[in-house]
């Protein structure tokens, strides 16, 4: 929650840059949460009329870039935006750096948390982050909700009746 509300509050600054705007919650995270305290964040714009993805991750699981076009061996690449810096709110005066996508029609994103990778299962296996990648290489010619139903469905059938200790959540998004 505490992200959330400073996320609103620096990002209502239009003029910000996605690096100052990572910076800004890092320190704003650092100074009003516990040592022992962090969070992971990514933060994307798409700006529609260039095609183009513009982000921020601050130690997050990369999320997961499918390009529609494919590669000599007639698959599709997977790409992991990395492009950013440490987490927030462990360490004062980080800075970090924008990342920037041009995107294609076709093309498709999938961001997830860390409780999707480290979902388990009733044997004690880890989702991995190999699966989100096969998964969204397989499914995306799909659209967007279909993508996301078939991930839903993996992580369903892969955790069962396990227990979990975190969340599963996950966005597609698949550029026209």
């Amino acid at each position: 929650s505490v992200v959330q509300a400073s996320l609103r509050i620096i990002a209502s600054d239009g003029d910000v840059s996605l690096p100052r705007l990572a910076a800004k919650m890092n320190e704003f995270l650092y100074r009003t949460t516990p040592g022992n305290k962090y969070a992971t964040f990514f933060y994307a714009q798409v700006d529609g009329e260039r095609r183009q993805l513009r982000y921020v991750n601050a130690g997050h699981n990369p999320p997961l870039l499918v390009r529609a076009s494919r590669t000599a061996d007639n698959g599709h690449d997977v790409h992991e935006l990395t492009v950013g810096g440490a987490v927030v709110g462990m360490l004062p005066g980080l800075t970090y750096e924008e990342g920037t996508v041009d995107l294609c029609a076709g093309d498709v994103l999938l961001a997830f948390t860390d409780g999707v990778t480290e979902a388990h299962n009733p044997d004690d296996a880890e989702f991995g982050e190999e699966r989100p990648k096969d998964l969204v290489r397989q499914a995306w010619h799909l659209p967007a909700n279909e993508i996301a139903a078939r991930v839903s469905a993996a992580l369903k059938d892969w955790i069962r009746d396990a227990e979990q200790f975190d969340d599963l959540t996950f966005v597609v998004m698949k550029v026209r």
